[in-house]
């Protein structure tokens, strides 16, 4: 099912998946728009998904005029026969949680350049694109990654789902670490993420997430827009 491509229902579906974000208190959150943004077959897009595409790139585009002052940037990172992969984030707090050695030396291991965070997300999106089959397609246009090529890179990264996505989102450096070791298994607690160290830290932060999602979303609902709801949480 399409949802409806508008300021307004745009809107609600980042207030719903990507508080945490708005209010700082994370710095990346992702999520999917429903719709059919890439044909089964992987063939290039009917004109239909290109004008469905070229639509909600002019919604999002209208909310980074707004967001981005305030230091918050979304894109798309993989159209999909089942929606949109959007990425919101905040780009200096991103920076700051992936310069630690525990982020950099994964990421470094799987090709990214940990400098350059425009590189590092067609990077990502360029893995998330093979790891989903010939269904989906990166969101970067002439992405220089051989990835998104259908061939192994030259840094010897693998072809894997990329579950160092965890870094991009700001989870526990050492949560994000057993999730890749253990392949998913033998977690301790679930809810945002798998946790497997700080389990009472990680259900505080649950409820953090919760809560703050609760609040926007009431504040949204009073009229507020998204700018107005980053400045309310400063």
């Amino acid at each position: 099912m399409t949802r409806t491509i508008d300021i307004p229902t745009y809107q609600t579906a980042v207030v719903r998946n990507c508080s945490p974000t708005l209010a700082g208190i994370k710095p990346a959150s992702l999520f999917t728009y429903p719709g059919v943004y890439a044909n089964q077959n992987g063939k290039p897009g009917a004109a239909h998904i290109e004008e469905r595409r070229s639509r909600l790139l002019a919604v999002i585009a209208q909310c980074n005029r707004e967001l981005q002052p305030l230091g918050i940037h979304m894109s798309v990172l993989v159209w999909r026969p089942c929606g949109a992969l959007i990425y919101v984030y905040r780009p200096a707090d991103l920076m700051r949680y992936l310069s630690d050695p525990r982020a950099t030396t994964a990421l470094v291991a799987e090709g990214y350049d940990v400098h350059n965070l425009p590189a590092s997300l067609v990077h990502l999106a360029a893995r998330i694109t093979l790891a989903s089959s010939n269904a989906a397609e990166s969101a970067y246009d002439g992405s220089v990654c051989a990835l998104a090529r259908n061939r192994h890179c030259d840094t010897g990264c693998t072809c894997e789902f990329p579950h160092e996505i965890g870094y991009f989102l700001g989870y526990p450096y050492e949560d994000v670490h057993q999730f890749i070791v253990q392949h998913g298994e033998n977690y301790k607690v679930f809810g945002a993420w798998k946790v497997y160290t700080n389990v009472e830290q990680a259900l505080t932060t649950f409820d953090s997430y919760r809560a703050c999602t609760q609040y926007l979303t009431y504040i949204y609902q009073q009229g507020c827009t998204l700018g107005q709801l980053v400045q309310a949480t400063r």
